[in-house]
């Protein structure tokens, strides 16, 4: 089943996009946690090449992989994706306001972010 660049196969999920960016979770590896919470849906959270959509789709994809791979908890994955969003919003946050800098600095770091969108 795919999910946005998410394949879920028999072994697990796995990044099919473009690039030479890898993410791939085995289905045994799947509902590991730390801190109470599911421990993949946040690596992919912290993964600066992922893309909010692309984040999203790999919520769907977890969900959908959990019911073959073992016992899923709604309750851990609520905590988890509170996490997830907390983490975006902070990410969010940090972002420079373009319009306060002086323009040679705006312009490269505008530059920064076309570059980094690119490769997605």
């Amino acid at each position: 089943m795919k999910f946005g660049n998410w394949m879920v196969t028999e072994d697990g999920i796995e990044w099919r996009g473009a690039g030479y960016d890898r993410f791939v979770v085995a289905g045994r590896q799947l509902l590991e946690k730390e801190s109470n919470k599911y421990k993949w849906i946040l690596r992919a959270t912290n993964e600066d090449w992922l893309t909010d959509d692309d984040l999203y789709d790999f919520n769907f994809a977890f969900v959908y992989a959990a019911a073959n791979f073992g016992d899923f908890d709604y309750e851990i994955f609520d905590r988890t994706l509170a996490e997830q969003y907390e983490l975006l919003d902070n990410e969010e946050r940090e972002q420079p306001d373009l319009s306060r800098m002086p323009k040679e600095e705006a312009d490269k770091e505008q530059q920064r972010k076309d570059a980094f969108t690119g490769r997605d």
